[in-house]
């Protein structure tokens, strides 16, 4: 899908992909059955007040840590590798899962995010007639890269 300056990017043209080879060898599988994705860029401040401050009315501040969290929302679908069952794994042994988002459909050129990263928290909901959905949370643990597809 070629892609010009200017065009609107619409939410089901974005995926978060998990990992599911190694991280030498990433394996990119779309999350199973996603209804929503959103991700946060956080930045932690220290704040600086001087004598020298202009009435001391203004503090000056300054980035000192970044954080991503990404939160996610799906339906459950049975057996699938990048689903529920699959996160909740992940979240029981304490391991970090490997993420990427970015186009669904890449086109060389775009950029996508990529890390590594925690799952904070794996909620699953089943009402009576409705479809089963589950939301996962994740905190990045290290750095996200901003790459190119190639």
């Amino acid at each position: 899908m070629s892609r010009t300056n200017g065009d609107i990017i619409e939410g089901r043209d974005l995926m978060l992909f998990v990992n599911t080879g190694t991280s030498d060898t990433p394996v990119w599988k779309a999350q199973a059955a996603a209804t929503s994705h959103t991700i946060t860029y956080s930045g932690e401040t220290k704040e600086r007040t001087t004598k020298d401050t202009a009435s001391g009315a203004y503090s000056k501040k300054k980035v000192t840590k970044l954080s991503v969290s990404i939160k996610c929302e799906a339906l459950v679908s049975y057996g699938d590798t990048a689903g529920y069952d699959a996160l909740l794994t992940a979240l029981k042994s304490r391991e970090e899962v490997m993420l990427k988002y970015g186009f669904s459909d890449e086109d060389s050129g775009d950029k996508y995010e990529e890390g590594m990263f925690v799952i904070t928290s794996l909620e699953q909901s089943s009402p009576a007639g409705e479809d089963a959905t589950y939301s996962a949370t994740f905190e990045n643990s290290g750095g996200v890269d901003t790459k190119t597809v190639a």
